[in-house]
């Protein structure tokens, strides 16, 4: 039986006064018994030092194909921070930050955080220090229910049983973004429906 191909989830306790206490590895673990060729390790961050440990995990353990990171994200002209438990920041434009991801040599990371998206530079600086194929994340806030929806579809596209990378329709994540963006200006996920296709919710790099 070949070995399945793992998803290391973690996600922080997201703070109410921050708009919102979204959780979802519960709804994910339940989402992933529909991909019978996957599976998810979730993990609660609560502190810089969880992070390292855990992309330290999926370092070393090439079986794990795809880094998911649940946390609030802030964009200002100082900083593109991932705002942890305890509103801890995590900077990414810090060279000491960036190094937490450092050859990580994944297929992808998807940053489920609001705002890093506009930060194209960072991403790509991301991409080139973790060695991964692609990177995802939100350009603008995003609720609840908007990441949900995106990222059950993004899965799909990505894993699922038709478009996933090891069926004979595998697609290149350029062509997962594509989709993935008409998807959600088709079904209205995106609210800016005018801008949705020039400009859209999600964004992404790639190698």
């Amino acid at each position: 039986m070949p070995k399945k191909e793992k998803i290391i989830f973690m996600e922080t306790q997201m703070d109410q006064e921050l708009t919102s206490s979204r959780s979802q590895m519960i709804f994910m673990r339940e989402f992933f018994r529909n991909l019978v060729d996957v599976e998810i390790i979730s993990k609660e961050v609560h502190s810089r030092m969880d992070m390292e440990k855990f992309l330290d995990i999926a370092r070393e353990d090439s079986s794990i194909k795809a880094v998911h990171i649940v946390a609030h994200g802030e964009r200002t002209l100082e900083e593109s921070a991932i705002v942890l438990t305890g509103n801890e920041r995590l900077d990414l434009r810090l060279a000491d930050n960036q190094s937490l991801f450092k050859g990580l040599r994944k297929e992808v990371i998807f940053f489920s955080c609001c705002q890093l998206g506009r930060d194209r530079r960072l991403m790509r600086k991301l991409l080139s220090i973790a060695e991964v194929d692609s990177i995802f994340s939100y350009r603008r806030n995003v609720n609840d229910y908007q990441a949900f929806i995106t990222e059950s579809l993004f899965y799909h596209l990505a894993y699922g049983y038709f478009y996933g990378r090891k069926s004979y329709l595998a697609v290149p994540w350029d062509d997962v973004y594509d989709r993935l963006v008409w998807s959600l200006y088709y079904l209205g996920i995106d609210k800016y429906k005018k801008y949705a296709l020039k400009s859209p919710l999600l964004a992404a790099v790639f190698r």
